[in-house]
């Protein structure tokens, strides 16, 4: 067995393992015909017969390009090959979410949608994403332009249960270079997704995220001498268990507290704690009542400056305010 799928099928079936999966269990694969994802069927299909589970592939089209339907249908049948049975599960974004923000983040949140009710439908154990090592690197970068917090160099988590669906990304320990390679050896032609540019050249038209695959790491690159996707994600999941540790002593400090309005909790408990505990107190609590990211991370610094201040008020929302007055945080609705 070649060096690059050695390696990819070990952290495929470490993965598995850590996952507690069991003979029987049904796992969802969500392929895109690209490199990554025929990388980790190939993987996947491996560990899957030798540990007596059932793999499935579950191909989404968005329908945004030029063609995505041969696409897709390229792709099912490339699974086919492999021994693994799959479908095409076609979508179409939300105006309002795309509106509000953007095209791939709409595309993101219709594809986990489709992903979860395939998930549950199916009855399935798990979903297997294929993110790259070079994926965690480029989502630290990205996210850090995102938004000035502390939570963006965390990067993506190995394995997430989000709305009753677990989900794991076997390859995170895995580069893009290498599933390239994974995919010569193994004979697996690929589907390059033109709106991810090419090395040195992506346009302003592109996605923010490609104009960093294609511009910034092969810099990052040339100038560490080919250590900084490795060391991004080191950083990231170094970081995830300092953000896990204070994220842990934030909820201790906020024990029981009911997130429902109106909300209240006196001001000494926030200015009695360090900063970084302070701020995660802040976060947990605003992300009860504010749904983007986003928004929160913008809200996080105000609602600081008022606990420093001991008082005064920030409209969290069109109907929600936080107001800080007389040693109290409270937050309810604007006309209360």
């Amino acid at each position: 067995m070649p060096r690059e799928i050695k390696k990819a099928v070990g952290e495929v079936g470490r993965c598995f393992k850590e996952a507690g999966l069991k003979p029987g269990d049904l796992l969802l694969l969500a392929c895109s015909g690209g490199r990554d994802s025929l990388a980790l069927a190939l993987c996947a299909r491996i560990c899957a017969r030798s540990m007596g589970l059932l793999l499935a592939g579950i191909v989404v089209d968005h329908g945004m390009q030029e063609g995505s339907g041969k696409v897709a249908a390229r792709a099912v049948k490339q699974l086919s090959k492999m021994g693994i049975s799959a479908k095409v599960v076609k979508i179409s974004l939300d105006p309002r979410e795309e509106k509000e923000t953007g095209e791939e983040a709409a595309a993101r949140e219709a594809r986990h949608g489709a992903l979860k009710r395939e998930a549950k439908s199916e009855g399935a154990r798990a979903v297997l994403l294929a993110h790259t090592l070079t994926d965690q690197a480029e989502s630290v970068l990205l996210d850090a332009c995102r938004t000035p917090s502390s939570s963006s160099w965390i990067g993506m988590e190995k394995a997430c249960l989000r709305d009753g669906v677990l989900y794991l990304r076997p390859l995170l320990q895995i580069s893009r270079r290498e599933t390239t390679q994974i995919c010569r050896e193994a004979g697996i032609s690929w589907w390059d997704d033109p709106t991810n540019g090419s090395e040195g050249e992506a346009g302003s038209d592109l996605p923010r995220r490609s104009r960093i695959r294609s511009l910034v790491m092969p810099e990052l690159e040339a100038i560490s001498g080919g250590g900084a996707q490795a060391h991004l994600a080191q950083f990231a999941s170094m970081h995830r268990e300092d953000e896990e540790f204070l994220d842990s002593l934030a909820r201790k400090a906020l024990g029981g507290a009911s997130f429902s309005l109106p909300f209240s909790l006196p001001s000494s408990l926030f200015t009695s704690l360090p900063r970084p505990v302070e701020r995660r107190c802040c976060r947990i609590i605003l992300k009860n009542f504010l749904d983007r990211r986003a928004a929160v991370e913008r809200q996080v610094e105000a609602f600081i400056n008022l606990l420093d201040k001991g008082r005064g008020e920030i409209f969290l929302a069109s109907s929600l305010r936080l107001c800080v007055s007389r040693g109290e945080v409270v937050i309810n609705l604007c006309n209360n």
